[in-house]
């Protein structure tokens, strides 16, 4: 079904670029009603609330000229191949738990992804908010900490680590207060900045754990290969705490943060070998 419809997204947000291109995949958006902030044509951006679609994405009827936002945008999109939708999402309690979900992974798309600024015509970089930023550092400590436990259990217990889950979890709650007190050295924005990248990293080292953790439960590798794969790992999370720290500045700009970073993390694991 053809749309007269424009969705406007932040191509320098890759989970922005994945979920406007699936649109367009569907055939719920014109590949050519597909717009980007860094390209968009001024005479568009007229009809645009250009703080709001910051943090809320854009869809803008070609003949009304009618804007949407956030998940209404979305909904608008979306009911051209899921019929009814918009009737579920305007019931107050789905309305109200879409809203907040939307603005929880909005406000932060910048940290779970750390792209850069956009080099176009316009910044589309959310506004910071504290509340939902709070709220994404302790869900996914939440799912840090809890991951933990299966980590040891089908992981570490067949690798060079020999470390009991009592032990994994208490060092890795000293490092989270160590990065915390590292943290508030930079001034209360700057260390939410420092820490959701922190939490960002360690999200995505667990969440790559669970393909070794299952080859682990179906008995797919052994002691050296699964060492080897937790070696990759780790080279893995040091290349990306790197891409993090230059995102945010810290690497250029604050130093001391890095060495401190460094030496916690060194007797972090002489703690877990020894």
């Amino acid at each position: 079904m053809k749309t007269n419809k424009i969705i406007i997204y932040d191509d320098c947000c890759p989970m922005c670029a994945a979920y406007t291109k699936a649109f367009v995949s569907t055939g719920m958006i014109e590949p050519a009603n597909r717009k980007n902030f860094s390209t968009i044509d001024p005479a568009l951006m007229q009809y645009i609330d250009t703080n709001r679609c910051k943090n809320e994405i854009p869809v803008l009827d070609a003949d009304t000229k009618q804007v949407w936002y956030g998940v209404d945008a979305l909904t608008e999109v979306l009911q051209l191949k899921i019929h009814g939708i918009k009737k579920v999402v305007a019931v107050k309690p789905v309305k109200w738990f879409a809203d907040h979900l939307y603005k929880f992974i909005s406000y932060n798309r910048k940290v779970i992804v750390a792209s850069s600024k956009p080099a176009g015509n316009f910044d589309c970089t959310p506004n910071f908010n504290y509340t939902y930023r709070i709220a994404f550092l302790l869900c996914f400590l939440t799912i840090n900490s809890l991951l933990l436990f299966p980590i040891h259990d089908y992981i570490l217990q067949n690798s060079f680590v020999k470390v009991t889950s009592g032990q994994l979890t208490g060092s890795h709650f000293v490092l989270v207060c160590i990065n915390i007190i590292t943290g508030s050295f930079l001034g209360k924005k700057m260390m939410l900045e420092y820490l959701g990248q922190i939490n960002m990293l360690a999200t995505e080292t667990a969440l790559l754990c669970l393909p070794l953790m299952a080859a682990n439960i179906q008995g797919f590798v052994g002691h050296f290969i699964n060492n080897i794969c937790i070696s990759l790992l780790l080279a893995f999370a040091c290349k990306e705490y790197v891409r993090r720290m230059k995102y945010i500045g810290i690497l250029t700009n604050q130093r001391f943060i890095v060495y401190l970073n460094i030496t916690g993390i060194f007797f972090y694991f002489i703690y877990l070998l020894v």
